[in-house]
């Protein structure tokens, strides 16, 4: 019985064996190589990319902030004129996770709020 045993179990590990190997195998010739040139331009096409995606974010930036600006001096200057303040302007803005512009809006003060 034992005679049996051993040979089975040396028949069974040779088998796994070969069925590992048989496996990277096929797993090696799935996968391609790829050239030296290949790699850098990709990685110069991702480069570029982020650095438009910066640049267009802040272009949109600087245009919040001049518009922010234009408008908060006009609501300076009717709490000048009239002496009240009813509303106040909220800057464009990029949301976390958000490709788009948030634009920028008038939002009315609340009157016991420390705004």
């Amino acid at each position: 019985m034992s005679k049996l045993f051993k040979s089975l179990s040396v028949l069974l590990v040779a088998l796994c064996l070969f069925a590992i190997t048989g496996e990277t195998s096929e797993i090696q010739a799935a996968t391609k190589k790829v050239s030296c040139l290949k790699k850098i331009t990709r990685t110069i096409k991702r480069k570029v990319k982020k650095t438009i995606k910066h640049t267009r974010r802040a272009i949109g930036k600087t245009g919040a902030n001049v518009q922010n600006a234009i408008a908060d001096s006009a609501v300076k200057a009717k709490k000048a004129i009239t002496g009240k303040k009813k509303s106040t302007f909220v800057k464009g803005h990029y949301k976390k996770g958000q490709k788009s512009l948030t634009n920028g809006h008038f939002r009315k003060v609340s009157k016991g709020g420390k705004r």
